[in-house]
């Protein structure tokens, strides 16, 4: 480890490197940064005005700030990656040259890591990153930097009208010694980067629907095979705790003892999305379960002693039941003794006008909310949740349309 160094390059300017236990960045006149794992693949950048983030399948997310003030995200194509890619190895190839004719040639071998992944090298990771995983389709933000262990694979329930994650697959429930295999491959695939992981997340949908022992013998193949909380021999890295979905009647489904269970287990955090507190737009939206159900099912989560995230949908039901879904949500929220460890979060709904939620709006007169008024509704769940106590839970955004993993 070298803690900060700095060279000054020609035709870049002054450089400087930081070398952390499971990162690498490299900073153009503390401007410019891209940084790399362990392993030397591209992880992260800023590069003209733009943030670029590379997810485990070599896709890559660019965004950057418009002149609304808004984010634009968009994921690089094929060429655009190999440009960007050929890009930055260029810029690494021609500071290594200057590097290895100064005082600090010892950090040659940690740039010479990096430009051994090339664009070639980074797409075939692609193909390894498939055959591990069905599509990692959405996680809570505050989850991006998990391992992700897809436990279950699909949506048991796969009926919300507005939602097309996992239409591509049926729920299926990975027997122990698949679920051991799985494992086994991710932290292959991972390597030493596994350290730059915060926790881990139980896949796909909603796998705490798993029967109780079943989960639990699953939970235990987990700690097996991870340092959940504590260190442990051989492993230079710590995860904090695991977290999981799960849908409403799933959740109703659970005891108290139950989720103490879970909570044995280091379960962390449960995210269940309400989406709405209003009965009628609830059950135009083919939930399971109902707005009172989740109430109850998060109250007893937080008996057990286990934080929640709470998801609702800004612009749900559109203008028809705009006011209605605004305040039985800010009610239903408010019933449930949400404190300083839990979250929730609201997320524009994202549509592309062909789902069955859309078909169903067209159909009783109703007009979708358009961006600004998706932002006001929003908003208005901020003001009304926001913490007041020191006790209160967190509100955040939460848009789909940033996530890669």
């Amino acid at each position: 480890m070298f803690g900060l160094r700095h060279l000054p390059v020609p035709g870049i300017g002054e450089v400087y490197f930081k070398r952390q236990p499971h990162r690498i960045t490299i900073s153009e006149n503390l401007q410019q940064h891209y940084s790399f794992d362990p392993a030397g693949r591209f992880m992260t950048g800023f590069l003209n005005g733009a943030n670029y983030r590379r997810g485990l399948d070599s896709t890559i997310l660019r965004k950057q700030i418009t002149n609304e003030a808004a984010k634009a995200c968009h994921r690089l194509s094929d060429a655009e990656m190999q440009s960007f890619i050929n890009r930055i190895q260029s810029r690494v190839a021609h500071i290594s040259e200057h590097v290895a004719h100064s005082d600090q040639a010892d950090l040659l071998p940690y740039l010479r890591t990096i430009l051994h992944w090339d664009y070639a090298r980074l797409y075939q990771e692609r193909a390894a990153f498939h055959d591990i995983y069905k599509p990692v389709s959405i996680l809570p933000p505050d989850q991006y930097l998990s391992v992700v262990l897809q436990m279950a694979e699909g949506c048991s329930w796969n009926k919300c009208t507005f939602c097309t994650f996992y239409r591509d697959r049926k729920f299926r429930v990975k027997c122990p010694t698949d679920f051991r295999l799985h494992i086994h491959k991710i932290k292959e695939l991972l390597g030493q980067a596994i350290g730059l992981r915060k926790s881990i997340f139980l896949g796909d949908a909603n796998a705490l629907v798993i029967p109780q022992r079943r989960l639990l013998d699953l939970l235990q193949v987990i700690h097996e095979e991870f340092p959940i909380d504590a260190p442990r021999s051989g492993d230079n890295y710590i995860l904090k705790g695991i977290y999981a979905f799960l849908d409403i009647f799933g959740a109703d489904r659970k005891t108290l003892d139950d989720y103490r269970e879970l909570r044995a287990y280091k379960m962390k955090r449960i995210y269940i999305g309400l989406e709405t507190g209003d009965d009628e737009l609830f059950e135009l939206l083919n939930k399971p379960g109902s707005p009172q159900a989740c109430v109850e099912s998060v109250r007893t989560i937080k008996q057990a002693g286990i934080a929640v995230g709470v998801i609702l949908l800004a612009g749900a039901g559109g203008d028809r039941f705009a006011v209605q879904h605004t305040d039985q949500s800010i009610a239903r929220i408010q019933a449930m003794g949400l404190d300083a460890g839990d979250l929730v979060y609201v997320s524009p709904l994202v549509v592309s006008g062909e789902e069955q939620y859309s078909q169903q709006l067209r159909r009783i007169g109703a007009r979708a909310l358009d961006r600004h008024e998706m932002q006001r509704q929003a908003a208005m769940f901020k003001t009304a949740l926001r913490p007041t106590r020191t006790d209160s839970p967190k509100v955040s955004p939460y848009n789909i349309e940033e996530f890669i993993y």
